[in-house]
């Protein structure tokens, strides 16, 4: 008759289960699932893609970045676009910006991706639209539907493109 293996974490717990990375007995309150079988929890460990570690030298960078791309673009929606575009060719200008302040953004921190950039990115379009009520030169400077609308929709394009 066989030896009866014990699990290597709970060392009452008989299992017949092993690691198939690196052969540890296992118990089913332990095993971690993976594409190449079960494994025990110090070898099923995900590991970080190097695309979503991004230090901190390239999140200042994306910081500067969007606040540049913020101001700017905000001041040429304000002077540019605003008085001219209306209704859904607004909405449509400002998924525009979403998607360049995600990619300004994602170029200024080396092509790195994850919360973080993404959230640099949807701050650059909150900037962007804070410049353009406060200091356009529309009638009133006050927000309207269009305004919450498109910056909602802004910040929901820089938020996707930076998945």
């Amino acid at each position: 008759m066989p030896k009866q293996t014990y699990c290597a974490r709970h060392n009452e717990t008989p299992t017949n289960l092993r690691c198939s990375r690196c052969g540890t007995p296992i118990c089913p309150q332990c095993l971690v699932h993976s594409p190449v079988g079960v494994r025990c929890p110090d070898c099923g460990k995900g590991v970080r893609l190097p695309i979503y570690d991004v230090p901190v030298v390239y999140i200042i960078r994306a910081v500067a970045a969007a606040l540049v791309i913020g101001v700017a673009g905000g001041l040429a929606f304000a002077l540019l676009i605003r008085p001219l575009a209306f209704g859904f060719l607004y909405l449509a200008a400002m998924a525009g910006l979403g998607y360049g302040a995600a990619e300004g953004v994602s170029a200024a921190a080396a092509r790195k991706r994850g919360r973080t950039i993404q959230i640099v990115a949807m701050g650059s379009v909150l900037l962007a639209e804070i410049v353009i009520v406060y200091v356009g030169i529309f009638p009133g400077n006050v927000i309207d539907l269009y305004d919450l609308l498109g910056a909602g929709l802004g910040m929901y394009v820089a938020y996707i493109r930076l998945r």
